[in-house]
């Protein structure tokens, strides 16, 4: 029987307290609307720390144990966020409003930034989210590869005119180059690969596969596998 730890009501009044207050001062010094996107921040934080649910952290899971239940997890997620905003992204309005997809050039800036972040996750024990999640968590000792994170942030973004100035292979959008149904096709396929995968070598490790649920799959029918 597992125990769950009492909810400390002082913290969490204080939690709710400075959520509604930024809401307000948010909305009074910029607009209702970044009022409303803070508190669907912090709603979506809530949820995703009591469903322990982690990006970078996971396939960390998957490198070292060959679990790949994250994974999956991510994979149907982005699959599902596929479905709905490339739609939208192709028709260039939602909701009578514009929207353009954010596409950046493949470079340099990619490389240098994916091998520094790696490094520093490797060093301060969580990526960015992870960081924050640790912290939101309760962990003071996080809050030092919090206080290294902000600034190396800073840097990045001062630095990013130059950065974007290297050579590169330039922006890459999978819609212009075959199209809505293209796109949707390759990236499905490519998400169920790496499900796939992730199926796979943990079998090989470890003869059963966790569900993104934590059930066994062992006896599951392939489509309730994902």
């Amino acid at each position: 029987m597992s125990i769950q730890s009492p909810v400390n009501k002082a913290i969490s009044l204080t939690a709710l307290l400075l959520l509604a207050g930024g809401a307000v001062f948010i909305s009074r010094t910029a607009s209702g609307v970044q009022g409303w996107l803070y508190l669907t921040g912090g709603a979506l934080g809530l949820v995703l720390f009591h469903a322990s649910f982690g990006f970078t952290a996971s396939w960390r899971e998957f490198v070292l144990e060959k679990r790949g239940r994250g994974i999956r997890a991510q994979m149907l997620m982005l699959a599902v966020a596929s479905l709905i905003f490339l739609p939208v992204l192709d028709s260039g309005a939602f909701f009578g409003r514009p929207v353009i997809g954010a596409v950046a050039p493949l470079g340099w800036s990619v490389l240098v930034g994916a091998a520094v972040f790696g490094f520093g996750m490797q060093l301060g024990g969580a990526c960015a989210s992870g960081t924050l999640y640790t912290v939101g968590g309760g962990s003071a000792r996080m809050l030092i590869t919090l206080v290294f994170f902000m600034g190396g942030s800073l840097i990045g973004s001062a630095q990013l005119p130059w950065w974007l100035a290297r050579p590169s292979l330039g922006a890459i959008s999978l819609s212009d180059l075959f199209g809505l149904p293209g796109a949707l096709a390759l990236q499905l396929g490519l998400l169920a690969a790496i499900a796939l995968y992730s199926i796979a070598a943990e079998r090989r490790r470890h003869d059963q596969v966790l569900s993104m649920f934590g059930t066994h799959l062992s006896s599951m029918p392939l489509p309730e596998r994902l």
